[in-house]
């Protein structure tokens, strides 16, 4: 795999990658800062900037040791770097719209904050830590799927987003990196409705990218020093000391070269066929300019990827895939099911399921997988990860193939 930076007049994106072992301050503004210089540096993109919106990863309510949420020291760095070159006088607001399985109140983003690690970020003068609950609708004209958007008051009063995700995978869209991070500036349950309108992964693919384009941060830089695999991106996934920061002011560009990190194929992701399909900067790996380390250097080895890594279509058969399979794909797909030992009968999952697929009847959590769309919300918000994924006989018969054919 070339490290593609010849020839660049024909290039138009660039993703710096370095190494980074840890998050000890000094390391870490240390690499943060020669990683944004390698894509022209942070003055050039906050130079005249009154209101910055940092966006993190707050899925849920979950330590920094678990690699589910952006580390708090990746944004303090971050912000120091910013107030080095703006100045005090600088207004920095750090804001998401968590997972629903956190309701979008006071109470609980307060609580998220405080067991996140960003507590103590009240106490630095010129930060904000988001605590407005409020949202407006707006239009999107030039969306492809999503017209209208419900988008948290915070983003739209900033003058510029820096996007900060992290390193992970995820159950339904292989991995979420740049893009998806920016879903959460969806306001509370919206994003939950949004599962059920978009089933199709191509679809909620599209939808992501819609709103990514809505408010496109000016510089996207991924927390890959702790990442995540197997079933992402919350606790059902496994923390892997990934040793990495990427940055790029494109998010597309920026979540390829991830995606090939964690050992996907190129377009093995759906973000990537949709981002092609509707002719995205990005997309195409070779296009994309890797500075910093060699990318064959860094390739993370025995990286785990999520089980429906390689199934988002049957053949490719367009017509079979878009109109056939979704007739099948609850006696193929991946379901959710109850590990009785790790449920402690919260009912979190049966407060986010978009469909009100589960119940809970005595002891046990009771499914309707003919409702069930397969979203997976209720194995990404499970706090005891005690919602996994399995096929059925028929699925793990033809896809345990399929999957030992692509590897």
């Amino acid at each position: 795999m070339e490290n593609n930076i010849q020839n660049k007049n024909a290039i138009k994106d660039q993703v710096a990658v370095l190494k980074c072992t840890s998050y000890d301050k000094e390391e870490l503004s240390q690499k943060i800062e020669k990683c944004v210089s390698l894509i022209g540096g942070f003055e050039k993109y906050i130079s005249g900037t009154k209101k910055i919106l940092l966006k993190p990863n707050f899925l849920s309510a979950s330590p920094p040791a678990t690699a589910v949420t952006t580390h708090p020291a990746f944004v303090e760095s971050i912000i120091e770097i910013i107030k080095k070159i703006a100045g005090s006088n600088i207004e920095i607001t750090i804001a998401d719209s968590p997972g629903v399985a956190t309701p979008h109140t006071k109470r609980d983003l307060s609580k998220l904050y405080e067991i996140t690690g960003f507590k103590y970020f009240h106490d630095i003068p010129g930060v904000t830590l988001n605590l407005d609950t409020g949202y407006r609708t707006v239009s999107f004209k030039d969306g492809k799927v999503l017209k209208q958007l419900e988008v948290i008051k915070p983003v739209l009063e900033a003058d510029l987003i820096i996007n900060l995700p992290k390193f992970k995978t995820h159950s339904l869209t292989r991995m979420t990196g740049a893009v998806k991070n920016m879903y959460g500036i969806i306001h509370g349950r919206t994003k939950t409705l949004l599962h059920t309108k978009f089933m199709d992964i191509h679809k909620f693919n599209d939808m992501l990218l819609d709103v990514y384009l809505f408010k496109k941060p000016v510089i996207n830089i991924m927390d890959g020093i702790l990442g995540m695999e197997g079933e992402g991106p919350g606790t059902s996934g496994k923390a892997r000391e990934t040793g990495l920061i990427l940055a790029s002011t494109n998010g597309i560009a920026l979540d390829n070269v991830a995606s090939i990190l964690m050992g996907f194929k190129e377009k093995q992701i759906p973000l990537m066929s949709c981002a092609m399909e509707r002719n995205l900067p990005g997309f195409e790996l070779k296009d994309i300019a890797i500075l910093g380390e060699k990318i064959e250097e860094v390739i993370i080895s025995n990286f785990i990827l999520p089980k429906n890594s390689n199934i988002d279509r049957i053949t490719k058969n367009r017509f079979i895939n878009t109109y056939i399979f979704p007739f099948i794909r609850n006696t193929l797909s991946l379901s959710p099911y109850q590990n009785k030992i790790k449920c402690k009968l919260c009912g979190t999952c049966r407060y986010i399921c978009p469909e009100i697929a589960i119940i809970i009847e005595g002891e046990k959590l009771k499914l309707d997988y003919k409702k069930c769309i397969r979203c997976y919300c209720c194995s990404e918000m499970c706090p005891n990860a005690a919602m996994e994924l399995k096929y059925s006989f028929l699925g793990n018969l033809i896809f345990s193939k399929k999957r030992k054919i692509l590897n």
